[in-house]
């Protein structure tokens, strides 16, 4: 059985035609920042006298309604008082997500954890720089 040309094309435009608007509804009905990652610098700033070892794998970040990821694995180092230390962290949702950190911290057998903004609040800093003091 032999079809025209004209007949094969108008079959495949209403294919096209079926598909094409499902397509554009899901792409639009997702929010933003569920496909879109986002670099985030995370600053550690020692405002205290004395060294601590800032423990990057013990370091989480969570985004508000979800649950807590490592900043990084098998990572740490040394802050002396007045440095600072970044890491980069790849995160899965978008630059706007409200985010809370989760930063641990050790000096001479002492276990510290920080949270930024707070153990309550949430950021969408991508740049969020935490102060810790031992």
């Amino acid at each position: 059985m032999m079809f025209d040309r004209s007949v094969l094309i108008r079959r495949a435009l209403i294919a096209v035609a079926a598909v094409v608007p499902i397509g554009a509804a899901v792409a639009t009905s997702m929010p933003k920042d569920a496909v879109a990652g986002c670099q985030i610098t995370v600053s550690v700033r020692n405002t205290g006298s004395q060294a601590f070892t800032v423990n990057w794998d013990e370091s989480k970040v969570k985004v508000s309604g979800g649950t807590w990821d490592r900043l990084a694995r098998n990572s740490s180092e040394r802050v002396d008082a007045g440095e600072t230390r970044s890491i980069v962290y790849g995160a899965l949702w978008g630059c706007g997500a409200n985010r809370r950190y989760q930063i641990h911290t050790s000096q001479d057998g002492d276990d510290e954890t920080t949270y930024f903004p707070s153990s309550s609040d949430w950021t969408t800093d991508t740049t969020p720089r935490v102060d810790v003091s031992m």
